[in-house]
């Protein structure tokens, strides 16, 4: 992202009515995006899949863009905490934040496959060469264990909801009850259906291959323990003892099947 757009977030305003998801990259938020989008009935129009650091080709930044949008704004970052706008590290009056977390194994899988089909990433290499990247935290918006922990230490503030992917697959139908209850909106058992018969991930496959963008490519398989299916044994091996070492004590723990 261009250095301008990262500057622009330490006066990037966070409003009062602002819903902000908040993930490492291929953890689900554009999932959760639709889900949230859903639950709060908003149209296509006003709810339109963007963060402030971002800045597309051809296109004005982005956090431009979103200061132009009239409130109420739902849009996604996948910043680290001490990159982010300072409305979010310390967010006041109704502001919202959703975490979406997931496994790191099967983020790292998800990564790769997205980031060789990506022209902008034009990723190269082998899979054992991008398993090494990612363990030394050598990726686009760098450690996984910095980024997740860094938000993670908001886990007591009531601005914040943290939503494990894994979680939303075991159990969908409580996990859009808790992010709703979260959101403040009472789902009469229609709607309630509604989103999840168009959130599930078979619809938004379907959905986003239509679009002929890059978001094509955002949903694969969306399976949980994908990555057994990709790691060698020494891979595993490094990759669960980076986990004990840097999760331990933290509180936070995954399911990686």
């Amino acid at each position: 992202m261009p250095r301008e757009s990262l500057e622009a977030m330490k006066t990037f305003e966070i409003r009062d009515d602002d819903v902000v998801l908040v993930s490492y990259p291929k953890s689900g938020v554009n999932w959760m995006f639709e889900i949230v989008r859903r639950i709060l009935d908003e149209n296509k129009e006003n709810s339109v899949l963007t963060g402030p650091e971002f800045h597309y080709h051809g296109q004005r930044p982005c956090h431009v863009q979103l200061r132009e949008r009239p409130s109420p704004r739902l849009m996604y970052t996948h910043l680290p905490f001490q990159l982010a706008p300072p409305g979010l590290t310390t967010p006041v009056n109704k502001v919202k934040v959703i975490v979406v977390l997931r496994n790191p194994k099967d983020v790292c899988v998800s990564w790769y496959y997205f980031a060789k089909k990506n022209q902008e990433l034009k990723a190269e290499g082998t899979w054992e060469q991008y398993t090494e990247k990612f363990l030394d935290g050598k990726v686009i918006y760098g450690d996984w264990f910095d980024h997740v922990l860094g938000w993670w230490q908001m886990k007591d503030n009531p601005h914040f909801l943290f939503v494990k992917y894994e979680d939303m697959k075991k159990d969908f139908r409580s996990s859009v009850k808790t992010i709703a209850a979260f959101l403040e909106k009472e789902l009469t058992d229609e709607h309630l259906a509604s989103v999840m018969n168009s959130c599930s991930l078979e619809s938004m496959r379907k959905t986003l291959a239509e679009t002929g963008t890059w978001r094509k490519n955002i949903v694969r398989n969306g399976i949980v323990g994908d990555w057994k299916n990709h790691f060698s044994a020494e891979e595993s091996a490094r990759f669960d003892q980076k986990y004990r070492e840097r999760m331990a004590e933290t509180g936070l723990e995954f399911d990686f099947e």
